[in-house]
């Protein structure tokens, strides 16, 4: 099966500003992804997600789906969560979410299993209406958030066993809050994984606060390659994506050079399956 790239939005924001929707899809066609995931960021901006249904046809992109975040200690009836209903109620049959969840109640510390019985509740909800049009949710493990560590996400795939909801791994998180342990992860989420994203990263000298940073592909520390060769490794076959976020720069030039890192990283672990196999000892 052919690999499959795409660019998510987050390249396009800067500190001085945010490209337009077509903009954003023009240029990561421009530069040869296949698809690109956009962020309506919480559920008041439900409407924007219809945009997915015209991305092939205007611009030969194809959607990769919505980045929303969830945060049930503003409670269900908030907009920025009952929108996120709304937007699976009316967004394109077939879609992808992918789902952060910020907090799962009032006071909760990230992964405290405590938050379970809320999210999914919620979630059984959610899956009711996506699987009624197709759709796929796609849990989001972010740093600092509820659901911060990929194990999370995991852990409630395997609780709700829904044929709709899986997990996308988001390397940059992983690679910030675990950092260790990743073959028995991956192996564990296989069933689940749908997508993933990647970038390049280096821990933070810094610390204020964040303790890695986000870069193209082609620089930092994180061995990506050795990521991508496990995952060539355990049969994964879905879609790579570059991250993007927080870069600011040209996003034509970061978007190549990922995207070109990808490609090559990709090759090489074909070619050579059992480079970089140190990963799957790794406990």
């Amino acid at each position: 099966m052919e690999q499959k790239y795409y660019a998510m939005d987050f390249a396009f924001y800067s500190s001085m500003g945010v490209y337009d929707f077509d903009d954003c899809c023009e240029i990561s066609h421009a530069v040869g992804y296949d698809a690109m995931l956009l962020s309506v960021w919480d559920g008041r901006n439900w409407a924007q997600a219809e945009q997915l249904a015209s991305m092939k046809s205007r611009f030969g992109i194809d959607p990769a789906g919505v980045y929303v975040v969830l945060n049930l200690a503003q409670g269900e009836q908030d907009p920025r969560n009952s929108g996120i209903l709304t937007m699976l109620q009316t967004m394109p049959e077939g879609s992808t979410v992918q789902l952060a969840i910020r907090s799962a109640a009032p006071h909760l510390r990230p992964s405290d299993p405590a938050g379970d019985a809320p999210v999914a509740a919620w979630l059984q909800r959610a899956l009711a209406i996506a699987a009624a049009r197709h759709i796929q949710i796609l849990l989001y493990h972010h740093l600092s958030f509820w659901v911060e560590k990929f194990a999370d996400a995991i852990r409630l795939c395997t609780a709700l066993a829904h044929p709709n909801l899986g997990v996308v791994f988001c390397g940059y998180h992983w690679y910030a809050v675990e950092g260790a342990g990743l073959a028995p992860l991956l192996k564990q989420a296989l069933p689940y994984l749908r997508q993933v994203n990647l970038s390049g990263s280096r821990r933070s000298p810094l610390g204020f606060g964040q303790v890695a940073t986000i870069e193209p592909l082609d620089t930092g520390e994180m061995d990506n390659f050795a990521v991508i060769a496990l995952l060539h490794r355990l049969g994964y076959t879905g879609m790579l994506g570059y991250l993007g976020w927080d870069e600011g720069g040209d996003p034509y030039g970061k978007l190549e050079r990922s995207l070109r890192a990808l490609k090559a990283m990709r090759t090489h672990a074909e070619r050579h399956p059992r480079w970089a196999n140190h990963i799957d000892a790794q406990a």
